[in-house]
């Protein structure tokens, strides 16, 4: 597991989003780093933690799991612990299993206490394209099950790379607010493949962006335990986020007691993008407080 550990003072561990890694919190983290000592990992399945096992794993879990082999190996305790998206739901899954005993705060930026949809609500992860995306989801791992192992990325059917390229694509695209941030994505996505899966997102193992697709087809209810969370939380989110409506944001809320709520009013799943000053500033009033 690669971890990047910056700064020294009180220990921040901060967990990425799907397709994204550590050195991505990098220019948030920077500013603070004389007063605390940032821990940076790449979860498994992304960036130098690519080649990490998760085929056949309850993908949660064993993110949940790491977190705390990484509080052991560096013996961190009374630690600030946040996470977006994919991050955010393993600090969730964390707090089911392991329980927030070793944490001192708690940032939540952009996901609800459970990837799917509850029964009579559209409170799951992508909102009203669940049930699309998903399909999409169980035909590629339909595809990535017959090509095999062995198959590397390159050496799939043009037709089949696509789509998954695209796929992957369409999950950026709909994270982001602005039409501006949207087209770079589809231009980077199309034009720029062969340098995007170099040095961004790693192909090697093209399956295990799958394998965190089908957890979160799975799902996990993390819901039975947010009560035990009792150390100050904050709930960051996007007012125009296409993954998580503010309701099912906001049922974190009701069983956090004292949890704070901030919202970025232009952002959607990705706040430190669209709106990157305001995210600064409510990050570092976060650390500080």
């Amino acid at each position: 597991m690669n971890v990047i550990r910056v700064g020294r003072g009180k220990p921040v561990l901060l967990l990425h989003g799907f397709g994204s890694r550590g050195a991505h919190w990098l220019h948030n983290v920077l500013p603070y780093s004389r007063q605390f000592e940032f821990f940076l990992p790449d979860l498994r399945g992304f960036g130098r933690s690519h080649h990490a096992n998760l085929e056949g794993l309850d993908v949660f879990e064993t993110y949940a799991n790491d977190v705390q082999d990484l509080l052991n190996h560096f013996q961190l305790d009374d630690v600030i612990l946040g996470g977006v998206s994919t991050g955010a739901y393993t600090c969730l899954t964390y707090n089911q299993i392991h329980g927030f005993e070793r944490i001192g705060k708690y940032l939540n930026i952009e996901h609800g206490a459970n990837s799917t949809h509850c029964p009579g609500k559209i409170n799951g992860i992508f909102g009203a394209q669940q049930e699309d995306l998903f399909r999409t989801f169980s035909e590629l791992l339909a595809i990535a099950k017959n090509a095999g192992d062995q198959t590397g990325y390159w050496q799939l059917p043009k037709e089949t790379r696509i789509q998954f390229r695209d796929t992957v694509a369409q999950i950026y695209r709909i994270a982001m607010y602005r039409g501006l941030s949207q087209r770079i994505i589809d231009l980077a996505a199309r034009y720029a493949e062969p340098l995007l899966t170099r040095y961004m997102m790693p192909v090697e193992k093209w399956q295990t962006y799958l394998n965190v697709m089908q957890a979160f087809m799975n799902g996990r209810d993390t819901r039975d335990a947010l009560a035990n969370i009792q150390v100050p939380t904050t709930l960051m989110m996007g007012r125009q986020s296409r993954y998580f409506s503010l309701e099912a944001q906001h049922e974190i809320a009701h069983h956090i007691p004292h949890a704070k709520v901030v919202i970025f009013d232009r952002a959607g799943h990705a706040p430190m993008v669209d709106q990157p000053i305001q995210f600064q500033r409510e990050f570092g009033r976060f650390l500080r407080e």
